[in-house]
């Protein structure tokens, strides 16, 4: 183990954007502790090839949701630590860097209740109709009812598939509301407080707003296709903050069409950015750019822990934030 006061070596490369080279939280500790920093923020889409050449000799990384694959691990032996400013960790091949002894550590709890607070956004973007109203007022419109009529979250059947921190954070919101909450997850033998386990087909069939709140797994990866689209009460509408894959665009994009489904709300996507989805020509369609997890306040929390889970590593101590420990 290597002292607080004995200097580190070695470079760091950061991807998340937001970092800050001066911050004494973040940049200026990497630095006093004797680090190089080298910023490659990811601003767009970025492949597994990409991310391995752009690390170098580097001995960590702070990332953003960065592709990390089998042979980025085999091909880079100095690197040690890779902290993740989120929760999720799909996109790295944990088994490979487990072979290779990095150590990868996320910063669960610093924006659960921000996803939740999103989600609610979004669902109350549809149900009130928000977006077609903006736009609708800046044509010059005044729509106060007819085909714009907005709906009501009281008295309304909400979905959860996956309840987890966050889908529960969502319940706590959604109950206040006065709606009815029905919930899918495997791993619950009762319901939250206030709610009702169902299966999907019963979920599907029973809901106005459907909201997703599973992480992205082999078992997960399609899990909302056409099949189950067509399945969902006529008029519903669709809510994902939690990864693209989960639901299938392009039977999205045609059950919107259709009008089989009223509206849906998407924060993740297929492929991130999302300029050549077809979500984006469709009116009844909120998109947000993968923001459902930032504020200020998460995105300085989870900045920070990822800069300690960084130096904990390379000083040889337990990362108080990793999954798993090389």
């Amino acid at each position: 183990m290597i002292s607080a006061s004995e200097p580190l070596r070695g470079e760091i490369v950061v991807t998340w954007p937001t970092f800050d080279l001066d911050d004494p939280m973040t940049g200026r500790r990497l630095v006093d502790a004797g680090l190089s920093v080298r910023l490659e923020p990811k601003l767009g889409a970025r492949t597994a090839t990409e991310t391995r050449e752009l690390l170098g000799d580097a001995v960590g990384v702070i990332a953003s949701t960065d592709p990390f694959d089998r042979e980025l691990f085999q091909s880079r032996p100095n690197l040690r630590v890779i902290a993740r400013t989120g929760v999720g960790f799909d996109a790295i091949d944990v088994a490979a860097a487990n072979a290779a002894g990095v150590v990868i550590a996320t910063t669960p709890g610093a924006g659960e209740e921000t996803v939740a607070d999103h989600t609610l956004a979004l669902m109350l973007s549809l149900v009130r109709r928000i977006s077609e109203h903006d736009r609708s007022v800046r044509s010059r419109r005044w729509d106060r009812a007819g085909a714009l009529t907005p709906g009501d979250m009281v008295g309304a059947t909400v979905g959860l598939i996956g309840c987890g921190v966050i889908g529960q954070a969502v319940i706590r919101r959604v109950l206040s509301f006065g709606s009815r909450v029905l919930v899918n997850d495997p791993a619950l033998s009762a319901p939250p407080a206030g709610t009702e386990l169902c299966s999907l087909d019963e979920l599907f069939a029973s809901c106005d707003v459907i909201s997703i709140h599973v992480p992205l797994t082999d078992g997960t990866r399609g899990l909302i296709g056409a099949d189950e689209l067509s399945s969902m009460k006529p008029g519903a509408v669709l809510v994902n903050a939690a990864r693209g894959h989960i639901v299938d665009e392009s039977a999205l994009a045609h059950a919107l069409r259709s009008g089989h489904l009223a509206a849906a709300a998407l924060d993740v996507f297929e492929e991130e950015p999302p300029f050549d989805s077809e979500l984006l020509a469709l009116p009844n369609t909120v998109l947000t750019p993968h923001i459902g997890g930032l504020s200020t306040r998460a995105i300085a929390e989870m900045t920070a822990r990822a800069t300690a889970s960084v130096l904990q590593v390379l000083r040889g101590e337990v990362a108080t934030d990793a999954i798993h420990q090389g």
